[in-house]
C-alpha cells in the first residue's frame, strides 16, 4: 500500500510507512469470539476502515451470526458502525454500555448480551 503525501508528511519515522496494509487484509486478525476495544466518542474518534471491512467480509461470505465479537468501547462511537454490526449479528456482547435501537433489537432479541 503506498502512503499519500500527506500521511508521509506528518509520519517522522518512514519506516513505519513500510507497515502500511489494506483494512481488508487484516479480516484474519479478528478471528471469531474476539476481544476487540476501540475508542468512543462520536464519529471522531472511533475507528473506521477496520470494522467496515469486517461488516463487508461477513456481508459478503454470508457470515451473519457465525463471526461475532465482543466489543469494548468508551462512549457512543459511529452509529452507522455498531447498528451494521447489529444488523448482521456479530456483536456477542458490548460493554460498558449499549446504545442504538439495532444494539438493543439485538440484546433484546438475544442475539447479542449485555455486560
Amino acid at each position: 500500500m503506498s502512503a499519500s503525501a500527506l500521511l508521509k508528511s506528518r509520519v517522522r519515522r518512514p519506516s513505519y510507512l513500510n507497515k502500511l496494509t489494506r483494512a481488508e487484509d487484516l479480516i484474519d486478525l479478528f478471528p471469531h469470539n474476539s476481544y476487540i476495544g476501540w475508542s468512543g466518542f462520536t464519529g471522531v474518534g472511533y475507528p473506521k476502515k477496520v470494522p467496515t471491512a469486517l461488516a463487508d467480509h461477513v456481508e459478503k461470505n454470508g457470515l451473519q451470526g457465525k463471526l461475532k465479537y465482543n466489543l469494548f468501547v468508551g462512549a457512543s462511537s459511529g452509529a452507522e458502525t455498531e447498528s451494521r454490526w447489529a444488523r448482521l449479528n456479530m456483536i456477542e456482547r458490548r460493554a460498558p454500555h449499549q446504545v442504538g435501537k439495532d444494539i438493543a433489537r439485538g440484546i433484546n432479541n438475544g442475539l447479542s448480551k449485555a455486560l
